[in-house]
């Protein structure tokens, strides 16, 4: 097994037995990383440091409406293809060009089109884009590094894996300032330490 936190490329040995684990594949009863990242082995979690947000069914997104027809709507999902909006199935939802939506990936359809459902707008705040493959990171395991900013900031954060993070709350900016230097940061060990020191100096 790699020892604590490294950056492995794709095909660095991660363990010396199978373990089916995100982002890995097994060769001959061994693990193997698909990816650019960083492996801790003491929270057995591999975090990629680079790539494009690939959706999978059950994903929680954030997105902006882009058209607006009589049976779906379009969003703007950060994505290689827009998001599909299925009016009959969210018809409490009146939406509107511009609008900032949270939703659920329900089906990946031909040429990769989202299919997305359960909308519900969210306002009064500011959208910021970063980098999906530092979404983990930003998250934390169990949602622990963004219940911690939301707490030292005062702000409520609705984070999509595709890259796109509403905030609205007292101290947006400082929340902001934590999330790029999350984003920047990611592969530092002691980065919540760091943060945390941040947000309570500020």
């Amino acid at each position: 097994m790699i020892d604590m936190r490294k950056i492995v490329l794709p095909g660095d040995l991660i363990y010396e037995k199978a373990e089916r684990t995100n982002n890995t594949y097994i060769y001959e009863g061994k693990t193997f990383s698909k990816i650019l990242g960083i492996f801790d082995d003491t929270r057995d979690n591999l975090i990629r440091l680079e790539g494009a947000w690939k959706p999978h069914i059950g994903n929680n997104i954030v997105g902006i409406i882009s058209t607006v027809g009589r049976n779906v709507c379009n969003v703007y999902l950060n994505y290689a293809s827009e998001g599909v909006l299925v009016m009959s199935r969210n018809s409490r939802y009146k939406p509107a060009v511009g609008d900032v939506i949270e939703s659920t990936v329900t089906n990946i359809e031909k040429r990769n089109v989202v299919v997305m459902d359960r909308a519900r707008p969210i306002t009064d705040g500011m959208l910021i884009k970063v980098k999906s493959s530092k979404i983990p990171r930003i998250v934390g395991k169990a949602d622990s590094m963004v219940k911690e900013i939301e707490e030292l900031t005062g702000t409520e954060i609705n984070v999509g894996v595709n890259g796109f993070i509403w905030i609205k709350g007292k101290e947006i900016n400082n929340a902001i300032k934590a999330i790029r230097r999350i984003e920047k940061e990611a592969h530092i060990q002691g980065l919540t330490d760091r943060i945390r020191e941040m947000l309570t100096n500020k």
